[in-house]
């Protein structure tokens, strides 16, 4: 998987390369799913299929990794 142009091996990687933008579409194409089993991170991988898809959706997404919803996407890429 890819985010900001850069290849993610792992969630780290992740936290890194953060996108908003980026992180709703793997969701909605199933590559965030993919791509959390490839790496081993199958609990977070089984929490997207419990994510409904209404205007909660960033919110619940940052749960999943653990983040605080109220911090920018660059604050995310800068703490890691």
């Amino acid at each position: 998987m890819q985010m900001l142009g850069n290849k993610l091996n792992s969630l780290s990687d992740l936290m890194h390369s953060f996108s908003i933008d980026e992180l709703i579409y793997s969701y909605y194409s199933g590559e965030l799913a993919v791509f959390l089993k490839s790496i081993g991170e199958h609990e977070k991988a089984e929490k997207l299929d419990y994510i409904t898809h209404n205007g909660y959706l960033l919110t619940e997404l940052y749960g999943v990794f653990g983040l605080n919803p109220d911090i920018s996407e660059e604050d995310i890429r800068n703490s890691y």
